[in-house]
């Protein structure tokens, strides 16, 4: 299992017993004081206290990648898998398909723009190598109490293809207007034909 923006290991937290108990958990976090903690907390898994994209690491390696994924409007500098210089929180989606094993699978929370956005260069990216298995989006207020922040995000979900796997799962790369010419919103393909998948209301 990797985290790869760990914060103080909530993921790591959460499993259950038994499934704690039979993984190996790499974690990654870049800032020292929240790295120190996690440290602390969890003195028996690999803890590296650097940014993601900094980190050597094994490729198609992990059964599994998760984490919420960081938010910013800068791009890690990764000549290898950051070409196309992606924003920090969709440069995670392309560094997790390459870490995680065929067959394996990427969990991440994310903001709803890795869906939704117009241009679908990220989420084409991904689908060289990844299906597409679903996503549920969660109201703005998801996060409010706990994070102190609002913003409409979606839980995505990939598995990893093995080589020579032809291409499967849910489309994806589409995001198409919904609503009126003047006041349209993009949302993804997915959404469009599985609405029961957002909780709330738009």
């Amino acid at each position: 299992f990797l985290e790869p923006s760990a914060g103080i290991g909530y993921y790591a937290g959460m499993m259950p017993a038994d499934v704690a108990g039979s993984t190996r958990s790499s974690m990654v976090e870049l800032d020292t004081v929240t790295g120190g903690m996690l440290k602390a907390l969890y003195p028996n898994s690999n803890v590296k206290v650097q940014g993601f994209e900094k980190l050597a690491m094994p490729d198609g390696f992990y059964d599994l990648v998760a984490s919420n994924v960081p938010f910013g409007d800068y791009a890690p500098f990764d000549p290898k898998l950051n070409p196309r210089k992606f924003h920090i929180h969709d440069y995670y989606f392309v560094a997790a398909a390459e870490r995680v094993r065929p067959g394996g699978l990427v969990a991440f929370v994310t903001s709803r723009g890795t869906l939704d956005k117009q241009y679908p260069h990220l989420r084409e990216a991904v689908a060289k190598s990844c299906d597409f298995i679903g996503a549920i989006r969660l109201p703005n207020t998801a996060f409010k109490k706990n994070a102190n922040t609002e913003v409409t995000t979606d839980i995505v979900f990939l598995r990893k293809r093995a080589l020579g796997e032809k291409p499967g799962g849910q489309p994806w790369r589409e995001s198409r207007p919904l609503g009126a010419e003047t006041n349209a919103i993009f949302l993804n393909e997915y959404y469009h034909a599985h609405p029961e998948m957002m909780l709330g209301r738009l």
